[in-house]
């Protein structure tokens, strides 16, 4: 199962925003904690001039609850009222020594002591309240160089909020903005100096990989680059020089085992010759003999019972079987012998034609139909007339034994560069790959057994071979087999 990985320039995309954010988030933090004191400490200042104003107004004599309270019509509630106009102003409340309200004004709803329950433990100065809502300012009222009470200021933080908002969707856009153009920017320098350079050492790499040896980079960009590519090329040239080496030496090597394959075939060709001949010799001495006197008495036997139909069966075989010996010794000797250049020449239209009717009117092919092509042209070969018509016997035979009843055997001969080309075609059965190697090997037979001695083909291709010719065979199973031979043609001015 393959990995999936992230490719390189999503990669350092990737930590350079994860970086960018951490380092937005620090500064926004520091920033907008800074930004808050600094507004907060702004209006806990306003809020300390506001509550010395008002403390300034009180009269000389503070009263103490119930005894008496800030009149309302003093300066001190005078100047409330219109402070109390402001939208930030929550609740001002003034305790006496005994830290009981003798003065309070402010929103409908609220609690007068508000100011003081942020502060219960301070004695005076500035204080955020729990909710962070407000800033409460306290002061201790002095007279006579005694504390005769306090006066609490509570003021609304809601302008100071909005602003840190307005503040922090400006920065956050801000942010935005400068992400993706550093995504855009970043994605951009990378691919050109890193992410291309890269893919295209790895495609030449991938080409090396199937051996395309002269991939050469050039590559532009910062050092550790260059020097890979520099590298890389090195490595290609080192590899296109040994490629080049294992290619000559796999070609002596091939031609040096098609030698051996050669010579040993030969080796092994003529020690089959040298034992098919002493074979075949030692068969005509030792077996002609006899032979000719089973047949004798044979034919003797049918002579004596003529109404005898027992007898007469007995001879036809014994005399059958006996020319099947005849044969078979005949056909070593035909193989064993040794052939050399003919110096004769025949025209293979005439040994084709008349090969053909001679079988015809011996009814070899009762069952198949033949058809001959061979043009105008003039088809004359340096070969021996009996030896061809011998060949040309044993391809048809053996192509009317492939073929079945209804089949056709096409016969095609013309003229190939200084060849002469011979095709006997046959729509059998056709011949299995592993056994087309060895079609021409003496003894070598698809045919059942008592149906072909395997001397036919093998036979031919020696005749063929003499006369300093080949013979190749083309076939598929179930569509049919095409035997070619191939003649040397006679020189034109030795044609008479």
């Amino acid at each position: 199962m393959i990995r999936y990985r992230l490719s390189l320039t999503v990669s350092i995309l990737a930590f350079l925003g994860l970086l960018l954010v951490l380092t937005w988030l620090l500064f926004s933090l520091l920033a907008f904690k800074t930004a808050a004191n600094d507004l907060y400490a702004q209006k806990g200042e306003h809020a300390r001039t506001l509550l010395k104003a008002f403390v300034a107004l009180l009269p000389d004599s503070i009263p103490t609850y119930p005894d008496g309270f800030i009149s309302p019509d003093s300066q001190a509630s005078r100047y409330i009222q219109k402070l109390s106009a402001e939208s930030t102003f929550s609740r001002l409340t003034l305790l006496d020594r005994n830290g009981k309200p003798i003065f309070t004004a402010g929103r409908e709803g609220s609690d007068p002591y508000v100011p003081f329950q942020s502060a219960s433990k301070m004695a005076e100065g500035s204080i955020v309240s729990p909710d962070g809502s407000g800033i409460v300012q306290i002061i201790t009222v002095i007279r006579d160089g005694e504390s005769v009470g306090k006066a609490g200021l509570l003021l609304s933080l809601s302008p100071e909020k909005a602003r840190l908002n307005r503040s922090r969707q400006m920065l956050m856009a801000y942010f935005v903005l400068d992400f993706i153009l550093l995504l855009g920017l970043g994605s951009f320098v990378l691919s050109r100096i890193v992410v291309n350079p890269i893919n295209r050492l790895l495609t030449a790499t991938e080409k090396i990989t199937g051996g395309q040896y002269n991939q050469r980079l050039n590559v532009s960009g910062s050092a550790e680059l260059a020097g890979l590519a520099h590298a890389f090329n090195e490595m290609a040239a080192t590899l296109q020089a040994k490629d080049r080496q294992v290619a000559e030496q796999m070609t002596a090597l091939e031609k040096a085992n098609s030698d051996l394959g050669q010579a040993r075939e030969e080796t092994i060709r003529t020690e089959k010759m040298a034992s098919i001949g002493l074979l075949a010799a030692g068969m005509a001495h030792e077996i002609g003999t006899p032979l000719a006197s089973i047949m004798g008495y044979a034919e003797l036997s049918a002579h004596e019972q003529p109404d005898n139909p027992d007898i007469q069966d007995y001879a036809r075989r014994i005399t059958e079987d006996c020319s099947r010996i005849d044969r078979i010794v005949r056909g070593l000797l035909d193989f064993s012998r040794p052939r050399t250049a003919c110096g004769e020449h025949a025209d293979v239209r005439d040994v084709v034609l008349s090969t053909v009717d001679l079988m015809n009117r011996q009814g070899a092919f009762k069952q198949v139909t033949v058809s001959i092509e061979t043009g105008e042209v003039l088809l004359t070969a340096q070969c021996d007339q009996h030896q061809l018509q011998q060949v040309v016997i044993n391809l048809l035979l053996n192509s009317r034994d492939a073929t079945p009843a209804g089949g056709t055997i096409k016969v095609q001969a013309g003229r190939d560069a200084a060849h002469i080309r011979l095709d006997v075609a046959d729509s059998g059965s056709g011949i299995p790959e592993e056994a087309i190697k060895h079609i021409f090997d003496p003894f070598y037979t698809t045919k059942p057994p008592g149906k072909g001695t395997g001397l036919g083909l093998a036979i031919s291709a020696r005749i063929v071979e003499g006369f300093g010719g080949r013979i190749t065979v083309t076939s598929k199973v179930g569509e049919g087999s095409c035997f070619t031979v191939w003649l040397p043609s006679a020189p034109t001015e030795e044609v008479t």
